[in-house]
Parts: C-alpha cells; structure tokens; sequence
C-alpha cells in the first residue's frame, strides 16, 4: 500500500525525459516534535516514481529547522542518485533543491570559505552576463545610429 505523509508541508513534481507519462512526486512532511526517550526532531520524506519501491524515510535534526534541511538534502540526494534525466522546470537535471556546504566536518570556517567563494562566483557571473548584455545594447545602438545616418 502506497506511505502517505499525514502532514505535507511541501510537494514537488517531477517528470522524467523520454518517459512522458512517468511522474516523480517528492513530499516533505511537517516536522515532529522529538517524544522521550528521543531527543532528536524528524522530518518525514516520501519520493515516489523513482522505482517500483517508494522511498520513506524519517529524517532527523536537532530541531526542526534542521530536520526540515536534512530532508531536503536526502530528496536531492536520492534524485541525484537515481541518475535519471529528471526534470523540474523543463531543464533536464533542474531539481530545484539546492546543494549546501555541509558543516558538519565541524568546519566552521571552511565553510565560511566556501560560502565566500561561491559568493564571489554567483558575483563574478553576474557581472559576465551584465557585460555581455551592455555589450549587445551598446553593438544594437551602434546599428540604429548607422541605419539613421544612412
């Protein structure tokens, strides 16, 4: 019988390129407060259409902030892992869940690190595609002034 999550928070579809009638559905559940003897709070995961099995799993965290985190990055992970050409928004590998710098190496400052370089690449970026489009702007001007004087 099919798991049901009894309080979704969140639901994603996803479909799978060259199989148009296959669906990936993705739930996240409401997180649970931890019961004694637990201390530990746990988020509910439920990803079906991946195989013939659905994938039910209690994610647990600290709290619920982070129960909520760790299920999102066990979804991405076992999307990742099925190493279908799942699609999201119509881009194939477009999961929509991001990847986060995992501190739990107790790194605090490397990821710090990380955060700052992928900050500066997000930046870099932007500052590539803001050129590129002055420079179309710029090469467009330049034709209409060429069209006016002749």
């Amino acid at each position: 019988m099919p798991k049901k999550i009894s309080y979704p928070i969140a639901v994603r579809r996803y479909t799978v390129d060259g199989e148009p009638d296959r669906e990936i559905v993705l739930v996240i559940g409401k997180p649970i407060p931890p019961k004694p003897p637990a201390d530990e709070w746990s988020c509910p995961l439920l990803i079906s259409g991946l195989s013939d099995k659905e994938f039910f799993h209690y994610v647990p965290g600290i709290d619920a902030i982070q129960a909520l985190q760790l299920a999102m990055k066990r979804a991405r992970h076992e999307l990742d892992a099925s190493k279908l050409p799942i699609k999201w928004l119509g881009e194939i590998g477009d999961i929509g869940l991001p990847r986060s710098i995992d501190p739990a190496y107790g790194l605090l400052r490397f990821q710090r690190l990380m955060e700052g370089i992928y900050d500066m690449a997000v930046d870099m970026v932007g500052q590539i595609a803001l050129d590129l489009d002055t420079a179309r702007k710029a090469k467009e001007a330049h034709k209409t002034i060429r069209k006016k004087r002749t």
